[in-house]
């Protein structure tokens, strides 16, 4: 599959890793284009359950046909703190409501970006580690930016 050219960088990345983690990581969920529905990624096609790969927080099984949005980021910036996952609020509002999990992805910062650690986490959960919503002035939804660090413990990003 190749990326649309006019693309922002972001959304090549965050595209990018959505191809990677569904075909090589978790086959059994399916991708959703944005044309068919913004505020989520994918939907898994079978039940889940958690592995060592992939953790899940507060779940016993994610079942099938559940949402899942799927949020990556970096490692480390480049002044060195760590990278985050933005949020949006129209969005996470938007899984509250259907019931919809959140697949964070901490990645190498290579043109790949293979992931090194992976979560699933219900929205309901994330709306506890949300403290404030950033004006976006209009232009798009509010958002919130949430350090890996509140996602993940450093032993499973550092393995």
């Amino acid at each position: 599959m190749s990326l649309d050219a006019s693309l922002a960088p972001n959304k090549k990345a965050g595209i990018s890793v959505e191809i990677v983690i569904t075909a090589d990581h978790v086959p059994a969920l399916q991708l959703v284009p944005d044309e068919v529905e913004e505020h989520y990624d994918a939907v898994a096609t079978t039940a889940l359950s958690p592995t060592i790969e992939i953790p899940f927080v507060g779940l016993c099984v994610l079942e099938r046909g559940t949402v899942v949005e799927i949020k990556s980021t970096i490692v480390t910036y480049a002044d060195g703190r760590r990278g985050r996952f933005k949020i949006r609020r129209s969005q996470h509002e938007a899984l509250l409501e259907i019931g919809g999990v959140y697949l964070f992805a901490v990645c190498r910062d290579l043109p790949d970006r293979p992931p090194v650690a992976l979560k699933i986490v219900p929205a309901t959960t994330v709306d506890d580690v949300i403290h404030s919503w950033i004006d976006s002035s209009g232009t798009r939804s509010d958002y919130a930016q949430i350090s890996w660090g509140s996602v993940f413990d450093a032993a499973e990003v550092d393995r």
